[in-house]
């Protein structure tokens, strides 16, 4: 057994995995809302695949949600954080960096990108 996954068998975060809806495209062009801004998610450059625990920390569910949100958090955190505290769409809500984003965001069309800079230090 690797080293990864002993330790991950070794006691830790014992919360139920987040189980990723993986629509398919619906006849409107949409896969249904993003579990981030909840808006619908328009198939095309809008989305991504992300990884609520990150692949680099051994994480296999995704789902898919916007891009814009997709960058709003790994500029945020870390994949050890985003793999040790925020593996779920919920844990990520509650934090206010996250909830001030969703009130600005739910306010741009699907189909917007938008840029995040990279932040000059990480917490």
């Amino acid at each position: 057994m690797s080293r990864r996954h002993r330790l991950h068998l070794k006691g830790g975060d014992q919360r139920p995995r987040y189980k990723p809806s993986v629509e398919p495209l619906r006849d409107d062009g949409t896969r249904g809302p993003c579990p981030i801004c909840g808006r619908p998610l328009v198939d095309g450059p809008s989305i991504d695949r992300h990884h609520w625990t990150p692949r680099s920390q051994g994480g296999k569910d995704w789902s898919y949600i916007h891009r814009i949100c997709h960058k709003k958090i790994h500029s945020l955190y870390s994949a050890k954080e985003l793999a040790r505290r925020y593996a779920r769409p919920e844990d990520l809500l509650a934090l206010p960096e996250m909830a001030d984003f969703v009130r600005w965001v739910v306010k741009q069309p699907p189909e917007y990108i938008g840029r995040h800079a990279k932040p000059s230090m990480r917490r």
